[in-house]
């Protein structure tokens, strides 16, 4: 496959990813559930595993605090980068780089990753149980699963070999 081929092929296979993303959450799931389970595939760990793995980091591990977008993208970002069993200072370097990265253009488009303040941002009191009920309405979270896939899809395509 030719570089461009092959180039193609990796945007689509990305941008399937933000879209399965966005379904997931539009059927139910929530927000660290629907990004960890849409790269599971990837990195070999079954769907109902992945929202396991993740569920209790929705809403802000359900304090609004990180976002679970961000936290489910930041388990997405280990499975790609972390060490693993060995703890190699290369992987740990790059894990934290591109944790890092992730985490300054997320600010950039959500102005913070706490999930209380992006919600307060948005008009909706964090502490309001009716507005939170509501939320799947506004399909704001929706956005911001969006956002997350993004730029994880973003950071994986600038990794790839050139």
């Amino acid at each position: 496959m030719s570089k461009c081929k092959q180039k193609n092929f990796m945007n689509e296979l990305y941008s399937k990813k933000v879209k399965y993303a966005v379904d997931l959450m539009m059927k139910g799931y929530m927000c660290s559930e629907s990004i960890v389970m849409a790269f599971a595939n990837e990195f070999g760990l079954e769907p109902e595993i992945a929202a396991r793995i993740s569920g209790g980091f929705a809403g802000g591990m359900a304090q609004g605090k990180t976002c679970g977008a961000v936290t489910g993208a930041i388990m997405v970002i280990g499975l790609k980068y972390g060490a693993g069993l060995i703890r190699d200072q290369y992987s740990k370097d790059m894990c934290f780089q591109i944790t890092q990265e992730f985490s300054y253009r997320f600010v950039a488009r959500r102005k913070s990753i706490e999930c209380g303040e992006i919600l307060l941002m948005n008009n909706i009191n964090p502490n309001d149980p009716e507005e939170i009920e509501n939320l799947r309405e506004r399909r704001l979270c929706d956005k911001i699963v969006m956002d997350s896939a993004e730029i994880l899809e973003d950071l994986f395509r600038e990794e790839e070999p050139q």
